[in-house]
C-alpha cells in the first residue's frame, strides 16, 4: 500500500479549490503573506502560500517558499514532493530527481514520487530510465489507473504504440468505475485525459471506428460535444 505523504492532505486541500479565480487565489495569498509575516515559522502557512504561488504561476516564489520550510522542518515530506514537482517545472531536473528521491528515501513505496521521477525523466529525454522506472511503478501498483496512463506516456514517447493502447485500455476500464458514478465528466478528470490518450493513440493506428468511440464514450459520461467538436473534425478529415 501507498504510504500517505506527511501534511500531503493539507496541500491538496489548498490545490483542489479549482473554483477559485485568480482574483481569489490573489486574495488569498495576500492574506496568507499577512500572516507569515506574523508567524514567520508556520509552517502549513508557508505550504498554503507555495500552493497559492503554483496556482498563480508563480513558481520562482514557490521554490523560494518550499526552501524555507525545509530550511524549518528538513524532513517535510510535502515540500519535498512538491519542490521536486516545481523544480520539475523549471527544468531543473537534477535537483527534482533529488528532491524525489529523498522521499522515497523516506517512503520506498510512494508512488507519487516515483511518478514525478517518471515524468521529470521524460522531461529531460531520459526514456530508458523513465521505463525502466515506470515498469517498476506498475509492478508496484497494477491496478492503478494512474500508474499505467505514466507508463504509456513513456510509451507513446519510445513509439511503442501498440504497448501504450494496451496500458491506456487497461487505465481507462479501472477509472470507468470513477465515472459512472461521477456525472458529468468535465474536461479536467483523470477520465477524459485516457480517453483523449486513447483517441490520439488510435488515429495513430489508423482506427477512426474506435477513436469515434472513445470521443462518444466522453460524450455519454456527460463532456460536452462543443469541448469533442475539434477531435471529431480530426475523424473527418483524415482519410
Amino acid at each position: 500500500m501507498r504510504k500517505p505523504l506527511i501534511l500531503f492532505t493539507l496541500l491538496l486541500l489548498a490545490l483542489s479549490a479549482k473554483a477559485q479565480s485568480q482574483q481569489e487565489w490573489r486574495d488569498s495569498l495576500s492574506t496568507l503573506t499577512t500572516l507569515i509575516e506574523r508567524h514567520p515559522r508556520n509552517v502549513p502557512l508557508r505550504l498554503h502560500k507555495a500552493a497559492a504561488n503554483i496556482e498563480l504561476g508563480q513558481w520562482q516564489y514557490a521554490l523560494d517558499e518550499y526552501t524555507t520550510v525545509l530550511s524549518l522542518d528538513p524532513g517535510n515530506l510535502t515540500a519535498l514532493y512538491y519542490r521536486g514537482f516545481v523544480n520539475q517545472h523549471l527544468g531543473r531536473y537534477a535537483f527534482a530527481r533529488q528532491d524525489y528521491e529523498q522521499v522515497l528515501k523516506a517512503e520506498p513505496l510512494n508512488s507519487h514520487a516515483l511518478m514525478g521521477l517518471i515524468l521529470t525523466d521524460l522531461a529531460d529525454h531520459r526514456l530508458t530510465q523513465a521505463f525502466d522506472r515506470a515498469n517498476h511503478l506498475v509492478a508496484q501498483i497494477p491496478d492503478d489507473a494512474e500508474a499505467l496512463a505514466v507508463r504509456a506516456e513513456v510509451e507513446v514517447q519510445l513509439e511503442m504504440i501498440d504497448a501504450a493502447v494496451m496500458d491506456i485500455e487497461k487505465a481507462i476500464k479501472i477509472e470507468d468505475v470513477k465515472a459512472q458514478r461521477k456525472y458529468p465528466a468535465s474536461m479536467d478528470d483523470n477520465i477524459t485525459s485516457y480517453q483523449l490518450t486513447a483517441f490520439s493513440l488510435y488515429m495513430r493506428q489508423g482506427n477512426k471506428r474506435k477513436a469515434r468511440q472513445a470521443l462518444d464514450y466522453l460524450m455519454k459520461i456527460g463532456v460536452p460535444k462543443a469541448y469533442l467538436a475539434e477531435y471529431y473534425s480530426q475523424i473527418d478529415k483524415k482519410k
